[in-house]
């Protein structure tokens, strides 16, 4: 049988365990997906190509004619975000009227099961989410979900009730946005020091509304009776920034403190607050020490020895 011993004295597998280490000793714990990898992901989403396969193929109608046809500059890909408003265009040219009454009919139907959610300005389904917005100068009917669900993600139509009919298939993708404290999921402080924690949401949305700090239940702002207390936020259009500093951290700081954006999945680390002598574990500044690293370190020397002998 292959021994501890042995296993330790021989070169070669001594050498493979000794590569191991630094990897295992280096913090982290899972793999991060870069920067441009992370943002926010949508589910159950439809690409065009799939419309195509699934035969929701449009039909334009024919422009250059008194015939009522779709405005060929129409999005029929949108995108929206869990919580918020999804808006489906449908823009109609020529749509046939007389003495100001309709003699074509504007329909959104829910392809996965058919349904009819709205016909002209009325609604036909008991979800009062489903709306329609006529604006009669842009000529546009407007399906509207408001808030908008992950179940929402789908194909809908917008059909005309022409003689042949015309419909546009128009694909909602919806994401769920989540926010993501940058550092590990747990950090040591030095008492006295600055805590300093940031959080991140990626996403294709510039409005995750407001982006809270809680430390336990309690909640964390400029008038917090802590004191010391500040916040940083930076906005783009891919992302959303808020940075979290609290000054001269005594024990109490201690807790869980969590980055809860209106409209994305929070997200939380553990800070504890400690006397330098009382952990190696300790963050000051930019930097990150983990009692694993040196639990590690120990395991590299004592190998190293066993293997001298």
């Amino acid at each position: 049988m292959y021994s501890t011993r042995n296993f330790i004295r021989d070169p070669m597998m001594l050498a493979v365990l000794l590569a191991l280490i630094p990897a295992t000793c280096s913090g982290e714990d899972s793999l991060e997906l870069p920067m441009s990898l992370a943002a926010s992901t949508p589910y159950n989403s439809l690409e065009e190509s799939d419309v195509a396969q699934s035969g929701h193929h449009i039909i334009w109608g024919r422009p250059n004619t008194k015939d009522a046809y779709f405005d060929d500059m129409t999005p029929t890909n949108v995108t929206a975000v869990v919580g918020q408003t999804a808006r489906l265009p449908c823009r109609v040219i020529n749509l046939g009227q007389k003495d100001n009454v309709l003699l074509d009919q504007v329909t959104w139907i829910r392809k996965r099961d058919i349904h009819i959610l709205t016909l002209g300005v009325s609604t036909y389904t008991s979800d009062a989410r489903f709306t329609v917005v006529r604006n009669r100068k842009t000529k546009e009917w407007i399906l509207q979900i408001s808030p908008v669900a992950f179940r929402d993600a789908g194909v809908y139509e917008c059909q005309v009730s022409t003689s042949p009919k015309i419909s546009l298939p128009v694909t909602l993708n919806v994401e769920v946005q989540q926010a993501r404290i940058q550092g590990p999921s747990e950090v040591y402080i030095q008492n006295g020091s600055t805590i300093s924690l940031t959080c991140v949401v990626n996403t294709h949305s510039e409005n995750v509304g407001a982006v809270s700090w809680f430390r336990n239940a309690n909640s964390l702002d400029y008038d917090s009776p802590r004191g010391g207390v500040s916040l940083e936020i930076e906005k783009t259009p891919i992302r959303t920034t808020s940075k979290l500093f609290i000054t001269r951290a005594i024990r109490a700081d201690s807790g869980n403190y969590t980055c809860a954006p209106e409209f994305a999945d929070a997200a939380f680390v553990i800070v504890h607050v400690v006397n330098g002598e009382e952990s190696a574990a300790v963050q000051t500044g930019e930097g990150v020490a983990l009692v694993p690293r040196l639990q590690c370190a120990v395991v590299g020397l004592a190998l190293l020895l066993a293997a001298a002998r």
